[in-house]
């Protein structure tokens, strides 16, 4: 994977650098005094380092600064609040500024060698669709040789070794040393995923993308920062020359149009894309809804592309990302050939290959109304037999999208929607369930007092049965759609920080086998014409429907 070289700096360096006031007493207690490497975690500091105690929550990390200390750093940075925690006369010296987590990507880079100023780093955010087009953007550079890492929620790629991450962005100090290695193993470019948490805590400060992109706006991290208006704030930074040397939008939504017209007031080059023909944008999606061949038609002429994952989406996704790569300089037939083959993303329109006398079977992370909506629809225009689907919502996360997922499940066409469990942490699993029931059983009624078909409604107690109903209700010409966990592999259940393996694609397997050795075990015993008319029955029922009580 290679190693990379810290880049050594003296305490009174890193204070002018970052604006920070060396305490009086301090300021010969620096001198001579050099720092490795940075770090916010008491548990994860080395010999030489420099502890950051930030304010969090519930604790402020300057409470842990002695523990550090022991641990062997050799200087805190801190807030005045934190300062004042410390002891008048400490060990090691002490850098006050306001704001810590403004300027600790910055030191994190300049410890590092500034690595995003030697490789192309490209952005992405927005509420949905940032993991795939990362991915088609990646196996696109890939097959430019240009061998890029990548930093995503399901996956990080250094060098040529990919293994799972724990989050969309790490922190600060992670990233740049996630950056710095991929310049040591021979990584010509990088990808990342850039969540509004990050943006709002800082973890991407200190880095210079060569392009961001946005990809939309919708319901999503209410629980975090209240509303939208703050969510889109906590987007926007990205959208400045501070950051970034030009930046792809899609401007489909009010959102992108007004994000547009903030980071050109900014001073930021921007590139603007829409599959809507009313919408003016630099460039447009154009072709037949449900085909994944498309045409993105600009000022610079069309180009020919299609998408590597179905829905209209995803032709956004990756139209998206071949702007991206127009904007940093190749080729138009280049980049038209680096989006022609398959993209694999894990968790995303991810099929599970159970063979022909089993549905399709998808595994996808979708977890917001919109996401959910907008894959409904895709597979309900490519599915011959049922399409079955999962509702769920997560726990001690935003409540108010729960009944607006159920809602978007029938609304966008289901034939059978299954209401079940995804990671309810310490919340009551039930309760969970009922809110997206709620809004399933809102959007049902509406369809029966309309004349539109009804769907069948089942709700099961557990993620498991749920998968087990879904294969059994599909039929082999079905497709199944099971939303939520996507590449995840774990499930989160009680205290924070509990968790229990869970892989959607495992039990996906599990379920088929055991229904395979169940249906072996009764075939001997059961009369054919009795079997027939059962089947015959089931089909009739599902197709009056049936709301879950």
């Amino acid at each position: 994977m290679g190693t990379c070289v810290p880049h050594e700096r003296s305490v009174e360096e890193l204070a002018e650098y970052a604006g920070a006031a060396l305490r009086g007493r301090d300021r010969g207690v620096a001198r001579g005094i050099t720092v490795r490497r940075v770090t916010e975690f008491h548990r994860d500091v080395r010999p030489g380092d420099l502890f950051v105690g930030l304010k969090g929550r519930r604790h402020h990390g300057a409470t842990r600064a002695r523990e550090a200390v022991a641990a062997g750093a050799v200087a805190v940075l801190t807030d005045p609040a934190g300062a004042a925690m410390l002891p008048d006369a400490p060990a090691v010296p002490v850098l006050v500024v306001d704001d810590p987590r403004a300027v600790l990507g910055p030191i994190a880079s300049l410890l590092n060698g500034h690595p995003s100023h030697h490789l192309p780093v490209y952005g992405v955010t927005g509420t949905n669709g940032k993991t795939t087009t990362a991915f088609i953007l990646e196996a696109a550079l890939r097959r430019l040789d240009l061998r890029p890492g990548l930093l995503s929620t399901p996956e990080t790629v250094i060098g040529t070794q990919r293994e799972p991450s724990g989050m969309t962005t790490p922190t600060a100090p992670h990233v740049q040393d996630v950056l710095a290695r991929m310049l040591a193993a021979g990584n010509a470019a990088a990808v990342m995923e850039v969540s509004s948490h990050a943006l709002d805590q800082g973890r991407v400060n200190g880095i210079r993308f060569d392009t961001v992109a946005f990809t939309n706006l919708t319901h999503e991290h209410l629980d975090y920062h209240g509303d939208m208006e703050s969510y889109f704030q906590a987007k926007a930074r990205l959208f400045t020359p501070r950051f970034a040397s030009r930046a792809v939008i899609v401007v489909d939504d009010a959102a992108g149009r007004r994000l547009d017209r903030l980071a050109r007031r900014r001073g930021l080059a921007t590139v603007t894309l829409s599959t809507r023909a009313d919408v003016a944008a630099t460039w447009h999606v154009h072709g037949a809804t449900g085909q994944d061949e498309f045409t993105l038609r600009g000022a610079r002429g069309d180009l020919a592309l299609r998408s590597p994952l179905p829905g209209e989406h995803n032709r956004v996704n990756t139209a998206l990302a071949a702007l991206m790569l127009l904007g940093s300089g190749h080729a138009a037939q280049d980049v038209v050939r680096a989006l022609a083959g398959p993209v694999g993303v894990p968790g995303r329109m991810d099929r599970v290959e159970l063979g022909p006398q089993w549905p399709t079977v998808l595994v996808d992370f979708a977890h917001t109304p919109d996401a959910t909506a907008k894959s409904v629809s895709a597979l309900q225009a490519r599915t011959r037999g049922r399409l079955v689907v999962t509702a769920s919502s997560g726990g001690d996360r935003d409540t108010s999208k729960r009944e607006l997922t159920g809602r978007a499940v029938v609304e966008a066409g289901a034939d059978v929607v299954v209401v079940t469990d995804d990671n309810p942490r310490s919340e009551d699993p039930a309760a969970i369930r009922a809110a997206v029931m709620r809004g399933v059983q809102a959007a049902v009624w509406a369809r029966r007092a309309a004349g539109l078909p009804e769907p069948r409604v089942v709700e099961t107690p557990t993620r498991r049965d749920a998968i087990r109903t879904a294969l059994q209700l599909a039929g082999p010409d079905g497709t199944v759609a099971l939303y939520g966990k996507g590449h995840e592999r774990w499930m989160e259940i009680g205290p924070p920080g509990t968790r229990v393996p869970f892989v959607d694609r495992d039990e996906v397997r599990a379920a088929a086998a055991r229904l395979e050795d169940a249906a072996a075990a009764s075939s001997s015993s059961e009369d054919p014409e009795h079997t027939d008319a059962a089947r015959r029955a089931e089909r009739a029922g599902w197709r009056r429907g049936r709301v879950a009580p």
